[in-house]
């Protein structure tokens, strides 16, 4: 079977940047997978105002819609341009939603596809955190920065935890085509099963890959920035982590990890809940 990657767009109230789309299109052509691209348009229900007013709502709402066309048509349009010249399949899947359920309708999408890709900002985090937790499925968030796309060495945050157990499953497309993997363990954030590390160890060396274990400090440092510091100073392409978090009262509440990749992040990390 073919990959099928899913890369949801936003473009209101700020528009997805070029830098996913180029990192999500040259992730898929060194993975050998499709990539469909949701561009996902926001509409604005007209009303009736019920009081006097020197804003005009319904200019507003138009401007607004008209915004959101346009950066649709600009980012259809770069995923088509640089798909092409990356000798992928892309497809475009326009959508138009009211704004207050574009997460959820994102997150509903990419219960279809192998993994979603997206880039860790704080416009997008609503929907990032929609999709990592509503849509079943990985999700691979990107840096700002650009990304090569290829994975070679592989870092994955090992706690021994069923969260990291399911990111695993889910990261093994990307794991398949690597040469290295580096588990690192923050000890002082929480009790590690050092024979539990060691069993997971032995399973990817029999898989064919290098496998080397690092055991590190916090010193009261936030965990999720001592494990992408570790990560990055192995060359790591790619960091697997689970996802810890509730909603309640419609608020994420993220465990400390989590927390960290979604606010901070240094290279590109593939998340499951």
């Amino acid at each position: 079977m073919k990959p099928q990657f899913h890369l949801p767009l936003v473009t209101y109230p700020d528009s997805s940047s070029f830098a996913v789309v180029q990192n999500a299109v040259d992730l898929a052509r060194h993975q050998k997978a499709d990539l469909t691209a949701s561009v996902l348009q926001v509409r604005i229900p007209s009303g009736r105002q019920s009081f006097p007013s020197v804003i005009d709502v319904e200019k507003m709402r138009s401007e607004v819609e008209r915004f959101s066309r346009d950066s649709g048509t600009v980012l259809s349009d770069t995923v088509r341009d640089y798909a092409q010249k990356a000798g992928i399949r892309a497809l475009i899947q326009p959508l138009e939603e009211q704004e207050q359920i574009v997460a959820g309708t994102l997150a509903e999408i990419s219960r279809a596809y192998d993994c979603s890709l997206m880039e860790a900002s704080e416009a997008a985090r609503p929907i990032v955190e929609s999709i990592l937790f509503e849509s079943g499925r990985p999700l691979v968030l990107f840096p700002p920065d650009n990304f090569c796309g290829r994975i070679d060495t592989a870092a994955i945050a090992w706690d021994g935890s069923a969260a990291l157990s399911r990111a695993l499953t889910g990261a093994r497309l990307f794991l398949e085509g690597a040469s290295r993997v580096v588990l690192i363990s923050v000890i002082d954030d929480k009790l590690i099963d050092e024979t539990a590390r060691h069993r997971l160890a032995t399973v990817l060396r029999n898989a064919g890959l290098n496998v080397e274990a690092v055991s590190v400090k916090a010193h009261g440092e936030q965990a999720g920035n001592v494990i992408q510091s570790v990560a990055k100073e192995n060359y790591a392409d790619l960091l697997v982590a689970g996802a810890f978090g509730h909603s309640r009262l419609r608020e994420f509440i993220l465990g400390g990890v989590t927390r960290s990749l979604l606010t901070t992040l240094e290279v590109p990390v593939l998340l499951s809940h």
